[in-house]
């Protein structure tokens, strides 16, 4: 299975895996969060996500999904899939209810497969996180 990372601002983060809490009438422990604080440096949050990673037992099959393109949480998760490249990982930014539901929905799928169907949720403002691999 597909682990999966909400890489946000905060509280956007834990608010979006409240959203999805709700629409399947569980806790959803599959999604994991790493809320960037809005002053975090890029070291900061780098060592966040890595941290949030080792807790969630250092999945080695994983999609992060960002907020904003360019800003540090996106840069902070292309700088952390640049440390592990031994991994099968992906990012996506743009990060919706229906891109992360739908994410959920299809997590047996191996990681580009997964972001590939991801993609008729993906607004133009999106972009792949991948394209450092």
């Amino acid at each position: 299975m597909t682990a999966l990372m909400l890489i946000c601002h905060a509280p956007l983060g834990h608010a979006l895996h409240a959203v999805a809490c709700h629409a399947f009438g569980r806790y959803i422990a599959e999604v994991v969060v790493a809320d960037i604080a809005a002053n975090a440096s890029l070291d900061d949050a780098i060592s966040t996500i890595e941290t949030v990673w080792k807790q969630e037992g250092k999945p080695k099959e994983i999609v992060l999904l960002g907020d904003i393109l360019g800003a540090t949480p996106c840069n902070a998760a292309c700088g952390w899939l640049a440390l592990h490249p031994e991994l099968n990982a992906r990012g996506l930014t743009g990060v919706s209810v229906p891109m992360m539901l739908k994410a959920m929905t299809y997590r047996e799928l191996p990681p580009a497969e997964l972001v590939e169907r991801l993609a008729d949720t993906v607004s133009p403002s999106c972009a792949p996180l991948s394209a450092i691999r």
